[in-house]
């Protein structure tokens, strides 16, 4: 995440939206958070070469879904942009069509983040 935050290696079906965090890899483990802020590269590059890594960062998945990755590889807060449309169906018939959406939706942002992160390790 720390090279994607460099501009570095980021897959075309990815974008970085405005929250990160960096955290130092000393003992005092050093915490640089931004919210709603554009991300400028000259600022992040700073913390990055001053030895942070990127522990969270805010991004956007084929302009579908928005989630932050955490360097644990959790996804949080998904949030679906304009996927599911309102419609006329009944609320359980919405749900079963929204659902279906997202689960084939979701399947494949986590296929698109693990072979962005590298890969699965199937040693």
């Amino acid at each position: 995440m720390t090279r994607w935050l460099s501009g570095d290696d980021l897959p075309s079906t990815f974008t970085i939206d405005r929250d990160c965090e960096l955290q130092g890899m000393s003992d005092e483990k050093a915490t640089v958070k931004y919210t709603r802020h554009v991300l400028e590269a000259e600022e992040t590059t700073r913390h990055i070469r001053a030895g942070k890594r990127v522990i969270k960062l805010a991004m956007t998945w084929n302009s579908k879904v928005s989630f932050v990755l955490q360097d644990n590889l959790q996804l949080r807060r998904i949030t679906p942009l304009d996927i599911l449309k309102e419609s006329t169906e009944s609320d359980e018939e919405l749900f079963a069509s929204d659902f279906a959406i997202m689960t084939g939706e979701l399947s494949q942002l986590i296929t698109d983040v693990i072979d962005a992160l590298g890969g699965e390790d199937h040693g």
